[in-house]
């Protein structure tokens, strides 16, 4: 058997020094106190109490014993008060995953106004292209693009996101433009070497074929800023998520292309482990997302 429960039971008849009004005292009847401290006697092997029809008293042992009793009993309710208000206002330090590209574009305003709204969370960021291992990492949440299909997590679409072919006017006015994906055999390809398969870009046509595509290009990186430069700098065609890029191509300093062979939307998902009581860290800083990116999106 687990003692913690006894342990309670023992500290409330020391405490009301009466199996009555423990049992009134822990809302169970007075035969299942008596039971259970008896069952704790047998456990110890020792005598824990003398009984008298008038009155109760410790023996030797027992009154060893209740001090570390009452002391388990006492902490223990302590830990579960201290808790409390982590379930009312979101405390503590969140611990995020989110891969560069949202580190160097939406990703700094949305943790600056999350700070500002509860100052009392702490924030441990952690900026990967990789799919963390959460449990094993120790992550909170996590941000991620694409299509997931890991059961063992809660996923929540952020907002569609879809992948951009672009150049800069300056690259495609010196090597054209790619009217099809085959057309990019000929062109220096910007490659982002955390992508599960840096080489190979994936389109699809207006029937809805998928078409795999191998690249090939002089600059390979880890960094997509780097890479995202070096396509503004006029270097080579680059493909990036579209919160990403949208705001080189509003300023005219890339240009889309092969728009007629979109690449699948994905979506950009806020994903934490799975758990029947989400904390409100978690859920905080998630309702804040999607509240962040939904104002950001209206006109």
């Amino acid at each position: 058997m687990t003692i913690l429960p006894y342990l309670e039971t023992f500290a409330a008849v020391v405490e009301h020094d009466s199996f009555t009004a423990a049992a009134e005292a822990l809302d169970i009847s007075k035969p299942v106190v008596s039971k259970q401290v008896s069952q704790l006697e047998q456990r110890l092997g020792v005598q824990l109490l003398h009984r008298t029809t008038r009155r109760l008293s410790l023996t030797e042992a027992g009154e060893v014993f209740a001090r570390y009793a009452q002391r388990i009993v006492s902490e223990a309710q302590e830990a579960e008060q201290s808790v409390v208000p982590l379930q009312r206002e979101p405390q503590g330090t969140l611990r995020l995953s989110a891969p560069e590209s949202l580190a160097m574009s939406m990703l700094p305003d949305v943790l600056l106004g999350f700070r500002r709204k509860f100052p009392k969370m702490g924030l441990d960021v952690r900026i990967s292209g990789r799919f963390v291992d959460m449990l094993e990492e120790g992550i909170d949440v996590a941000l991620r693009v694409g299509e997931l299909e890991d059961s063992s997590i809660i996923a929540r679409r952020i907002m569609p996101c879809r992948f951009v072919v672009c150049a800069s006017p300056g690259y495609l006015e010196i090597y054209g433009h790619p009217d099809k994906p085959d057309d990019l055999h000929k062109h220096n390809c910007l490659l982002y070497t955390q992508s599960p398969k840096p080489d190979t870009w994936v389109f699809r046509d207006k029937s809805g074929k998928v078409i795999n595509i191998k690249v090939k290009g002089n600059l390979r990186s880890d960094a997509g800023n780097l890479l995202l430069d070096a396509a503004i700098d006029g270097q080579g065609i680059f493909i990036g998520p579209s919160y990403m890029v949208d705001k080189a191509i509003e300023a005219g300093r890339l240009v889309e292309t092969l728009e007629n062979y979109a690449r699948p939307q994905v979506g950009l998902y806020a994903v934490y482990p799975y758990s029947k009581h989400v904390s409100p860290k978690v859920r905080a800083f998630v309702d804040y997302l999607v509240e962040s990116v939904t104002v950001e999106a209206t006109p």
